[in-house]
């Protein structure tokens, strides 16, 4: 076999050059592969990103490069997730890796992350070993299986044994000397893959040879056709030989795995883990910066996000009222305006279950979710309440590959006519509706009472919004209009709490949807519980009145003062 060449320096350097832009690379390195008949080191590029597979074009392009710089020797492309994924399965070709790596390039910041999420090496030695020896343990008992056979004369069954066992094998070797199994191929495909890392098994089957060719393709033929042979003659002989070459090959992937172990665990005798800072989880954490770039987090991870804007938080919200005692401490409410690639039903309702959740209550969200496209269609309030965040809040995730948000914007001068005449229609409606409950004309049946109350309180809630915020929401759930309400409003909350069990039976009750008339049966809310909510409804709208009147007053009182001016 041709020594391996280690190229100069600037021909390495060149060559990265290249992959570089072939290629988005975390890392390239080099670690010594002195094992199954291979001497010198192989060549890893590792890729920033989550690949299911590598693509063989990718390789085809890498080889071109390999070519034009005269590098020869053995390479690997991975990412940098399946590099993760290896090492925490346990896996002792990638601990070699690990172990005695060479970075001839690295993108620090990637780099570094990857290697934040590696496992400690100790732990991973255990495991692999644990597994590695699992796996001899299947192919010392189906070597036991094939002896049986050929004890029996089933020689049929013999071959299948044994070629099941040449694959179990191939597959143990291709982990120890190239991190992967290749399951699915051929004995001369699996042979073929496995000389470039141990060439030792170039000897398993001679394919120039007829003779061991027509063995192969024996042990093939028995395989597909197992169990109807028909009238296949195996000789005795024949099975003989391919159960030594197994046992031959059972021997020395014995010794591959031995020389593994032997160097991981020498070098394990020295090795330095690197230095990691304890992640601190987001009910642990007490700043809110980092508060929010967790949740930034957790909703990059979720949804295919463009842009992520804070523009407001409350230490008092809705949902406060329902959180256990120990976790009320501390509650923090952040509103997140999110732009992202498309939008999925109940987005925002799900991923602010799962910050709550992950925060322990520590942390809670109101999500304004929105596709990136409506930046460029919506207009009048809309427009003016995106401009208005995007240009005074503060962003918190910026999609690097999108280029079509966020030069600055200044928010245009705000036209209070039409959410004016917005509030007008939804007050008329919510007007009509309280006579409605007023009259005792639904009273008869808390279902109906419910539904018309629900809409009341989500006329008045949009109405404000709009005034307030220029903002017209796409989800509606009471407790969601509600939280958003809050926002220019904190006394909101209070009107509607759920610290009792009554207090949550009536807002269930608040919070029907009208679809649910379809399946409604026995009322379950007692008539002294409905008119404590309907007391709360009154209430609600008497100061949304009074808010709103005051707010109109001082806008408009704004706008002339600006005019004069």
């Amino acid at each position: 076999m041709d020594a391996i060449v280690i190229p100069p320096e600037k021909e390495f350097e060149a060559l990265i050059n290249d992959l570089r832009v072939l290629m988005d690379v975390t890392a390239v390195t080099l670690h010594e592969s002195n094992t199954a008949g291979k001497t010198g080191d192989i060549l890893t590029i590792i890729m920033e990103g989550n690949f299911t597979e590598i693509a063989s074009e990718m390789y085809d392009r890498a080889e071109k490069l390999f070519e034009k710089h005269s590098v020869r020797m053995p390479y690997k492309i991975v990412d940098s997730a399946n590099v993760i994924h290896k090492l925490k399965d346990g896996n002792l070709y990638y601990l070699k890796w690990y172990l005695t790596g060479r970075p001839l390039f690295k993108n620090d910041a990637a780099y570094t992350k990857m290697i934040e999420k590696l496992p400690a090496a100790q732990g991973v030695f255990l495991k692999a070993t644990k597994h590695v020896l699992q796996m001899f343990g299947k192919a010392d008992a189906m070597g036991r299986g094939a002896q049986h056979y050929m004890g029996t004369n089933s020689h049929q069954l013999a071959l299948l044994t044994i070629h099941q066992n040449i694959i179990l094998l191939f597959g143990i070797v291709g982990e120890l000397t190239s991190g992967k199994a290749y399951s699915g191929k051929s004995i001369n495909d699996q042979q073929g893959i496995t000389e470039e890392f141990a060439p030792a098994f170039s000897k398993l089957f001679d394919r120039s040879n007829l003779a061991e060719a027509e063995l192969v393709e024996l042990l093939h033929t028995v395989t597909r056709s197992f169990p109807y042979t028909g009238n296949l003659k195996i000789k005795k002989e024949t099975v003989v030989t391919t159960y030594k070459k197994m046992q031959w090959m059972l021997k020395e992937t014995r010794k591959v795995y031995n020389e593994q172990l032997s160097s991981c665990e020498v070098t394990l005798t020295t090795f330095q883990e690197p230095v990691r800072e304890k992640s601190l989880k987001l009910s642990e954490t007490n700043d809110e910066n980092t508060a929010l770039d967790k949740i930034s987090r957790i909703i990059t991870k979720t949804i295919k996000t463009e842009t992520i804007y804070c523009f407001g938080k409350n230490e008092a919200v809705l949902q406060k009222d329902t959180l256990a005692d120990d976790e009320k401490k501390g509650s923090i409410n952040f509103y997140l305006l999110v732009f992202e690639d498309g939008l999925t039903p109940n987005t925002a309702h799900d991923l602010a279950g799962k910050i709550r959740s992950k925060s322990k209550g520590k942390y809670t969200v109101t999500l304004l979710i929105h596709n990136v496209t409506e930046l460029g269609t919506e207009q009048a309030d809309q427009k003016y309440f995106f401009d208005k965040v995007i240009s005074s809040g503060q962003q918190l995730y910026l999609n690097p590959e999108q280029h079509t948000i966020l030069n600055s914007v200044t928010p245009q001068q705000r036209n209070l006519a039409p959410a004016i005449e917005y509030l007008h229609y939804r007050n008329t409606i919510a007007n009509i509706l309280l006579e409605h409950v007023a009259d005792g004309y639904d009273s008869s049946y808390t279902h109906l009472t419910g539904i018309l109350l629900h809409h009341v309180v989500e006329q008045a809630c949009l109405a404000m919004i709009r005034l307030f915020l220029g903002y017209s929401p796409n989800y509606f759930t009471i407790g969601y209009l509600l939280e958003i309400c809050v926002h220019f409003s904190p006394e909101i909350a209070n009107f509607f709490p759920a610290r009792t069990d009554q207090d949550k039976r009536i807002l269930k009750q608040l919070s029907r949807q009208p679809w649910t008339l379809r399946y409604s049966g026995k009322d379950i809310v007692s008539t002294d519980e409905m008119e404590l909510l309907e007391g709360r409804c009154n209430e609600f709208v008497a100061h949304v009145h009074t808010l709103v009147n005051k707010g109109l007053e001082d806008m408009q009182g704004k706008d002339k003062s600006e005019n004069q001016n």
